[in-house]
């Protein structure tokens, strides 16, 4: 049995603009197990509200369901293994009559569904269950080939009553595509549809008293919510949590003057023309409210050479690799890293400037300037060029060479020639997690996109010249050679 045409009705009120998604959740899913779809897709490109619909119908239809989060697991095993301790933690079955969980019944699918099997058995659990995946293409290991067995266990297992609603957020990935599993997509919202839905929120209210009536505020923030929506959405399209969040951190600063008496409630264009500078400033609210992209003040705080003194080798050489290809010309990488001995370039002066009156941009020091983002494969091919030729065991001099014995020069060489033998990075398995550790600390930042069309994420340094220099004198590494006409 599904929901009826009044809890349906209840539902869309509830969660608005979403209807039509309500309408397919309510066909894909029953009441009966054994009339629901085994597994069911759900995908939109953006924040819009997936999750937070598929969980007011599965509340409104009253089934036990288990959500797993899929971006916490960095394994498939992992994921397997959260999946079969949702599954009878939210069973509501007593805890003495569950089986008792060994890690390798995740080890892969098979075992997890034989522990599943072994658990409805003995505990004759028939109720039908829900195991919603959210965020599934955001786990660290590819876990595509789940999907093919999810939606196939009701053929070849005893598990009937389990339904999976598999969340993604982007594109169904291509291997999937040909399956039979049911889709739901969920489209972008709308500017209307935004406004709308910040409205019937009703995220923010007055901390402090205000002598009107209860449908003059509400009709207060509804207007201040639209204002908000209007201001912000060619910066932030449909992204309903940032969004949201836009709307929390500027309240208290727009209703601010009516507190101090200045303005009445009425006095709503007064108020947003006196505010009106708040609105303005999209770029750095936007980012600020970015998680992704910004850098907020305590991380500034934490980046520092206290900090980067105890990271390891590798990771200081990226760092000054990042430093140089976000501050350098790439039109003078060729110059700067195609010799096996540093020297230093310079490029010949020109008065043009100086006669102008003006400077120009080549005259101004790259290391006063923002750092710009680049791609992570110029950041790497001068990462192996720097280490290799300015780590201490490969820019040893020869100078010493006659004082040792043949043996000794030959087994110098043969060190060298080893440890540039290592250092490859195709090789290197712990370079990309290095990176990861880097951009988690803050030391690195980057650009990220949700469009699959957009161009490719691309890096930027975001230590300061002081850090630099202090890591670059902690390695021996001449840095000012290579920034000398970045």
């Amino acid at each position: 049995m599904s929901l009826t045409q009044e809890q349906l009705v209840q539902l869309k009120s509830s969660v608005i603009e979403r209807d039509s998604q309500f309408d397919a959740l309510n066909a894909y899913i029953n009441k009966d197990a054994a009339l629901s779809s085994s597994c069911i897709l759900v995908n939109s490109f953006k924040p819009v509200g997936k999750t937070l619909v598929v969980k007011a119908f599965l509340k409104m239809m009253g089934l036990r369901h288990s959500i797993i989060q899929c971006d916490e697991c960095v394994s498939k095993q992992m994921l397997l293994q959260r999946c079969y301790n949702s599954l009878l933690h939210d069973s509501g079955i007593p805890t003495t009559n569950k089986n008792h969980y060994v890690p390798s019944t995740s080890e892969n699918f098979a075992s997890l569904l034989s522990a599943l099997e072994d658990f409805i058995v003995k505990n004759d659990y028939r109720e039908h269950h829900v195991l919603v995946l959210d965020r599934f293409d955001q786990v660290f290991e590819n876990c595509e080939s789940m999907i093919s067995a999810l939606s196939r266990f009701k053929e070849c297992s005893k598990v009937q009553n389990l339904t999976v609603v598999v969340i993604f957020n982007g594109a169904v990935p291509r291997d999937v595509v040909t399956y039979t599993n049911p889709n739901v997509y969920f489209p972008v919202y709308n500017e209307t549809q935004l406004v709308r839905i910040l409205q019937q929120e009703k995220l923010c209210k007055f901390t402090f008293h205000v002598d009107e009536s209860e449908a003059r505020k509400e009709e207060f923030y509804k207007q201040y919510a639209k204002v908000v929506v209007d201001s912000f959405f060619d910066y932030t399209g449909s992204d309903v949590t940032l969004l949201k969040s836009l709307v929390v951190k500027l309240w208290d600063g727009f209703v601010d003057p009516i507190r101090l008496g200045n303005y009445k409630m009425t006095d709503f264009v007064k108020l947003y023309k006196e505010n009106i500078e708040m609105f303005s400033a999209r770029d750095d609210l936007v980012c600020s409210s970015n998680v992704i992209e910004y850098r907020t003040l305590q991380n500034e705080d934490n980046v520092g050479f206290a900090n980067v003194q105890d990271l390891p080798l590798h990771s200081k050489f990226i760092l000054l690799a990042s430093y140089l290809a976000s501050h350098g010309n790439q039109r003078n990488d060729l110059h700067k890293y195609a010799k096996v001995k540093v020297f230093k370039y310079k490029k010949r002066a020109s008065n043009k400037a100086g006669k102008q009156g003006h400077l120009s941009k080549s005259d101004i020091d790259n290391r006063l300037l923002t750092a710009n983002y680049v791609d992570l494969e110029r950041i790497l091919a001068i990462l192996s060029v720097i280490y290799q030729h300015s780590a201490p065991s490969l820019n040893q001099s020869d100078k010493n060479d006659l004082l040792y014995l043949d043996d000794k020069v030959v087994e110098n060489e043969l060190k060298k020639d080893q440890e540039k033998s290592k250092f490859t990075l195709t090789r290197n398995i712990d370079l990309n997690n290095q990176i990861a550790t880097l951009f988690s600390l803050g030391f690195l930042g980057k650009t990220a996109t949700s469009d699959i069309l957009a161009a490719r994420i691309r890096w930027k340094c975001n230590l300061d010249w002081p850090t630099v220099e202090a890591i670059a004198k902690s390695v021996n590494f001449p840095i000012t050679d290579f920034l000398a006409d970045a």
